[in-house]
């Protein structure tokens, strides 16, 4: 009988250690401080489960005891509030670690600029290259938001130029919406700035790429935006080079006499007032002269080929002053003579 009760005891006392073993090895995976070999990217769908995200997880590496981890989850109670995304995951990771980065949500993130001045088409192909989202598509969500949220059969001049920074797999659709986002809360913060509550926002998205794309030092749009109010006030074509370049479909350093008569109602050396719509996509800047121009009599200006423009109120200050950056460049082009 005590040899009985010996065993009963040692088997007992093995199953304790065994028990505590267990406990500790759990305690170590869970919360445990781990060496981690790489990173790793792991896809979390939609809908998936706990036993799913423990799969996928222990196939890149997270863990290598996915049930465990599942226990885990489920002892926590945190196995319902995992969020599908793309995530960087150290591998290996503790239980805990990897836990806390997917019911956050951090997903992996991608940074991207889309410039000042760019237009609908140039900003679809920098996100396709920079491998943001296929440009294509995006092209197609952003035309259908503009036109569902705007009534514009183009969604030129409400895309946003900035820095943003998505989920990764973000699709076309979302990007396109972040864009129209941040571009609906400039152009109401700087409304609210120029106390023009009743400003037409086409019309001034529209004058907007213009002085974009004319300007380039910032601190001149408030002028440049004026000399295109003024000449507006008066009945006077635009005569905007820019426009004509739309109209173009081409970029030229240089435009020749006969680019000017292009037949286009961008062109705004035949037609007057403004085109019938923006030119590209304008900045907060541009935005911000558009709706607040310099008040000034100027009516024309030259660019001095250095970012900045010399601005003149009568057409033969414009001559001259355009005779000068004329020869001022051609002196620079001509080597000395020995």
């Amino acid at each position: 009988m005590k040899k009985k009760v010996v065993v009963s005891l040692t088997i007992a006392g093995a199953l304790v250690v065994l028990a505590s073993v267990l406990v500790i090895y759990y305690c170590v995976l869970a919360y445990g401080s781990v060496e981690s070999e790489k990173s790793v990217v792991v896809v979390i769908p939609e809908g998936a489960g706990a036993d799913r995200v423990a799969e996928l997880l222990s196939g890149a590496g997270v863990t290598e005891h996915p049930r465990l981890f599942r226990l885990y989850l489920y002892l926590t109670g945190r196995d319902s509030e995992i969020k599908a995304g793309t995530y960087s995951l150290d591998a290996p990771a503790c239980f805990c670690d990897a836990a806390d980065i997917l019911v956050a949500g951090k997903v992996l993130t991608i940074r991207f600029t889309l410039p000042e001045g760019q237009d609908a088409e140039q900003m679809a192909l920098r996100l396709g290259r920079e491998g943001i989202c296929n440009a294509g598509e995006f092209l197609s969500a952003a035309a259908r938001m503009a036109f569902e949220r705007y009534t514009v059969n183009s969604p030129e001049g409400y895309l946003f130029p900035d820095t943003y920074e998505v989920p990764a797999g973000v699709s076309a659709g979302e990007v396109a919406g972040i864009l129209l986002d941040r571009g609906d809360r400039v152009w109401g913060e700087e409304l609210e700035k120029s106390g023009r509550t009743g400003a037409d926002r086409y019309e001034m998205l529209t004058l907007a790429s213009i002085v974009q794309a004319e300007g380039a030092d910032f601190a001149e749009f408030p002028r440049i935006a004026g000399v295109f109010a003024n000449r507006l006030e008066r009945g006077m074509n635009l005569e905007s080079c820019a426009t004509v370049l739309y109209a173009l479909g081409e970029h030229k350093q240089v435009l020749e006499y006969a680019d000017l008569k292009v037949e286009s109602p961008y062109n705004t050396y035949l037609h007057p007032g403004l085109p019938p719509g923006p030119i590209d996509n304008p900045g907060r800047a541009a935005i911000a002269a558009a709706l607040s121009p310099e008040g000034h009599d100027y009516l024309f200006f030259v660019s001095n080929g250095d970012g900045t423009h010399t601005f003149s109120r009568t057409l033969a200050e414009h001559n001259s002053a355009r005779a000068r950056t004329e020869q001022a460049r051609a002196a620079a082009l001509t080597p000395d003579a020995p």
